[in-house]
């Protein structure tokens, strides 16, 4: 009775006794009987009653209410729960952008990474890669947007697409656990498999690597053989020892042992994104045999030693570049479609067409071991006078002496 004496306004809405008072636009002033006193707006939406609360009265004026009023209604016209809207919008606020969020996450989880090369790897998967869902809220994304936002830009690059489609699934995991999402949009098996179909293997879409034929490797060898430079010596080096890259851009004099003929590479001792290399295969520790060919040049190169490291670059601190290498192959060759990982290739063609060698212990020379850490490490040991054998023949072969230089054949 006593609220439908009194017409709300700007000056009175915070002074009239308890009641229901409308106030136009589907709006109420609700005044309890203590005096407290708040907005609601009533709304009927598909023949059920409903309403939300626009706040006390005291923290929300009464202009405030009736403009909050208005928009309801025009939602209400577009065929919108005003209620449903606001609350999904209240949920926008509090769940983060992924950008924002994928940034928290890498800076706690790059702690873990041993070397700045995975930590800059890391930093280019989430900033570069993902760089599309930035802007997006962690609880919107579907498999779709990571597919066509993300994997389907890089997927001919086989390792990258590899580590960010990895990377992704992580932070959707931490979500999950945050309590921002219930699924994993990026998780392999159950949602990206089933739409993009078995992810290939590394260096399949990029290729083979082409190296040169065995028969010609002597006369190649020799011609490197002939070169004063540092980075034919590298090149003859990772020859001989059928090493990676990466491993003969990191060798230091401190992992060799020249009178027992060992180079003891640590598996930290090579970052795990080198340019040019992968560092260790496996994560674990490598015990290579030394040819005594391969003794020979590091003695000679340890005397006029200017580094710790046996190919050092051009500030002596650091390692050389694989593209030093690469660029020498090249030029020594006169094949510019030649790669460095492409000896290790006509390595293991030569052992399989020309030798009686045991397939595992070639194999072991190229640091290919199958089962656990601890079955690695016992096979790599326990192998070592065999695999001396294997690279004394193979160095035997490659340093051939030979009449003339020739026909540097290439094999893929």
């Amino acid at each position: 009775m006593g609220a439908s004496r009194h017409v709300i306004s700007a000056k009175n809405y915070l002074t009239v006794p308890g009641g229901d008072y409308p106030c136009g636009n589907n709006l109420y002033l609700i005044v309890a009987p203590s005096g407290a006193r708040r907005w609601l707006f009533r709304f009927q939406r598909n023949g059920l009653k409903d309403s939300m609360g626009f706040g006390s009265a005291r923290d929300v004026s009464f202009t405030e209410a009736q403009d909050k009023a208005i928009d309801a209604r025009r939602l209400l016209a577009k065929g919108i729960n005003p209620k449903e809207h606001r609350n999904e919008e209240r949920r926008a606020q509090a769940c983060p952008l992924f950008g924002a969020y994928a940034s928290a996450w890498r800076d706690t989880y790059e702690k873990s990474l041993k070397h700045l090369a995975s930590r800059n790897k890391l930093k280019r998967n989430v900033d570069v890669h993902c760089v599309a869902l930035h802007k997006m809220r962690m609880d919107e994304i579907v498999t779709d947007h990571v597919i066509k936002l993300v994997l389907d830009r890089i997927q001919h690059q086989v390792e990258n697409a590899r580590d960010v489609r990895q990377r992704l699934k992580l932070i959707f995991d931490a979500a999950i656990a945050d309590g921002l999402r219930k699924d994993n949009p990026a998780d392999y098996d159950t949602r990206l498999r089933p739409k993009m179909g078995k992810a290939p293997k590394r260096g399949r879409v990029r290729g083979h690597h082409k190296g040169i034929s065995h028969q010609s490797l002597p006369g190649f060898m020799g011609k490197v053989g002939g070169s004063p430079d540092q980075s034919a010596r590298a090149i003859e080096i990772l020859t001989l020892t059928v090493a990676r890259s990466a491993e003969i851009m990191h060798m230091r004099w401190s992992q060799l042992d020249l009178d027992a003929g060992l180079w003891e590479i640590k598996a930290s001792d090579i970052p795990e994104d080198t340019d040019g290399g992968e560092g260790t295969k496996n994560d674990i520790d490598k015990l290579t045999p030394l040819p005594r060919q391969a003794v020979a040049i590091l003695r000679e190169m340890h005397d006029s030693r200017v580094s710790d490291y046996v190919f050092p670059g051009r500030n002596l601190a650091g390692p050389m570049s694989n593209n030093t290498m690469l660029k020498r192959l090249k030029e020594l060759s006169g094949d510019p479609t030649l790669t460095v990982h492409g000896l290790r290739g006509t390595f293991r063609t030569w052992a399989q067409e020309e030798t009686n060698f045991e397939v595992e212990i070639v194999e072991h020379c190229m640091h290919h071991i199958t089962g656990d850490a601890a079955e690695k490490a016992y096979k790599h040991g326990a192998a070592l006078r065999k695999r001396c054998e294997v690279l004394q023949a193979w160095a035997d072969y490659a340093l051939k002496p030979i009449g003339k230089v020739s026909d540097f054949r290439q094999v893929a």
